[in-house]
């Protein structure tokens, strides 16, 4: 919703009836506000003296839906991501009404269930895609279904499906809603945390992890821009030769082990890499505040790699002051030639996340009980942007 403010009375806040009927308040009541100075508020139900559940919001410009839910995947949270996408240069806040909008549930960092405004997303046009029912059978249910009588209680009152099928149909219906958010780039999002009372006769178990499913959605995203980059370069070729444009780019060299000759440092990578350099720097600091051998003793852990992973962290390590070439890592990964474009960075990411996880591990044996709770808040404010 898009509207001009007015300073009011203290302690009242005015919202159109829509509005508040969205928010459960149709009839009026107390709300929480919560904002943030020049970038946005939030308007939550007040419950008594309970504090609203924690939460953290953004645009996708910003942050990218692979980004969060890999985010809410490593952090183990639980709670529910909702998403809400525009349609080129559209605010959200222009049209609310034309708003494309799905919900994520998490358990644990696992994906749980997930629902959707869109009507592809809804059961009857999964059922049709996979193949279970065909199309002229559930144009013949549809009367069938009405208030208090879904599609699903339908297909199992009518014999056409098993309680089994079903089941496996809804976790194909989450799973298909999911990899599809990966695609969307105009929105924004909400988490917000906490355990989701009302949904625990709907959670699945869908088959995957969600950490495959993230490299399912990834690997989704590579074939949409390497389609887009065909239709454009199509357009082009039609369009005429272009004029020749030489661009000059620095290659990135890995970093040199401990002890071998000094090498160009690598170009610092932008967004989530370099937060994460940031990170590598702030828990190398903290631990060096008791252990001066804290760059050898973080290192310790490539020594362990398996044979699979080490070719990842190929000339990388961290030096004596902190730093870790996160951009190494990344030229590490598409050189392997496994994975490629966003895929690539998806797998960068994950093996970085790895090494923060031993990282903090070997700080909290290191560090008093009261320094470890405090490193791993700070980590915490720095991986979503608050520090």
């Amino acid at each position: 919703m898009r509207a001009k403010l007015e300073v009011g009375s203290e302690g009242r806040i005015v919202v159109p009836p829509r509005q508040a009927e969205a928010l459960g308040l149709a009839g009026g009541g107390d709300v929480g506000f919560v904002s943030a100075r020049g970038a946005c508020a939030l308007l939550v139900p007040a419950r008594g003296d309970e504090a609203p559940p924690p939460w953290f919001a953004g645009s996708l410009g910003a942050l990218t839906v692979p980004e969060v839910v890999q985010f809410v995947f490593q952090s183990l949270k639980t709670g529910v991501l909702l998403l809400s996408f525009g349609d080129g240069d559209e605010r959200p806040g222009d049209a609310p009404e034309k708003l494309r909008r799905k919900s994520i549930y998490f358990r644990d960092g696992q994906v749980v269930f997930a629902s959707s405004s869109e009507p592809q997303d809804r059961l009857g046009p999964v059922l049709e895609a996979t193949g279970l029912v065909p199309k002229e059978t559930l144009d013949g249910l549809t009367p069938l279904v009405r208030a208090g009588r879904p599609l699903g209680q339908v297909l199992v009152d009518e014999g056409v499906l098993t309680a089994g099928q079903l089941y496996e149909a809804i976790g194909a219906q989450v799973k298909e809603i999911f990899l599809g958010c990966f695609l969307e780039t105009a929105g924004e999002f909400a988490f917000i945390e906490g355990a989701a009372a009302d949904l625990q006769a709907q959670v699945v178990k869908l088959p995957e992890r969600t950490r495959e499913l993230i490299l399912q959605g990834m690997k989704r995203l590579e074939e949409a821009e390497l389609r887009r980059a065909e239709a454009e370069a199509a357009a082009q070729e039609a369009a005429g030769p272009a004029e020749e444009v030489v661009v000059e780019v620095e290659v990135p060299v890995p970093t040199p082990a401990p002890g071998a000759p000094a090498r160009e440092k690598v170009p610092r990578a932008a967004g989530p890499f370099e937060t994460y350099r940031r990170i590598f720097r702030h828990v190398h600091a903290t631990l060096a505040a008791v252990e001066p051998d804290a760059a050898s003793r973080l290192n310790s852990w490539f020594a362990r790699l398996p044979e699979t992973r080490r070719a990842i962290f190929e000339g990388v390590r961290m030096t004596d002051d902190g730093e870790l070439d996160v951009a190494a890592v990344l030229m590490n990964v598409n050189a392997g030639g496994t994975h490629k474009g966003a895929a690539a960075r998806a797998r960068s990411l994950e093996a970085l996340e790895e090494f923060l996880s031993f990282a903090l591990f070997e700080a909290k044996n290191r560090l008093s009980k009261d320094q470890a709770e405090r490193l791993l808040r700070e980590v915490g404010k720095m991986q979503v942007g608050k520090a």
